[in-house]
């Protein structure tokens, strides 16, 4: 089972996306490997236009939607807290999902750098599918 970013579902739902995450993507739902958490369907229905979100939620529907429990949060929050005292901001989704994946021991599909800072500062046995591309 991988987790899927936010970052990478926009990639395999936009036409023009990245056809290497499009194609990651793609096989893990044809697998039924793919997963997603709360943060990332919250942050895709919010950036969704009406007319995409049929689309959306049938592309979802397809993946295993993975929970989160009270300690996730209570780790992303220590774990800004002490992003932050060293001066680095980070969004607090990205911290719950990395933090999900991680308590899953699941491997992370992203395009979206902040995974890669996390990785480094917080959590070095993040693991990715891919390599994390800005």
């Amino acid at each position: 089972m991988t987790l899927i970013d936010t970052s990478a579902w926009i990639e395999f739902f936009r036409p023009k996306g990245d056809p290497l995450v499009k194609a990651f993507v793609r096989d893990l739902l044809s697998i039924k490997q793919a997963a997603y958490t709360c943060p990332v369907a919250f942050e895709l229905f919010t950036g969704a236009r009406t007319e995409e979100r049929d689309d959306l939620r049938s592309g979802l529907d397809l993946a295993m939607r993975i929970v989160l429990l009270p300690q996730h949060w209570d780790s992303a929050a220590l774990s800004n807290a002490a992003l932050r005292a060293t001066g680095i901001n980070l969004p607090a989704s990205d911290l719950l999902i990395a933090i999900v994946a991680h308590s899953k021991d699941m491997p992370l599909l992203a395009k979206d750098a902040h995974f890669e800072t996390i990785r480094e500062q917080v959590l070095p046995e993040l693991k990715f599918l891919s390599p994390i591309q800005p």
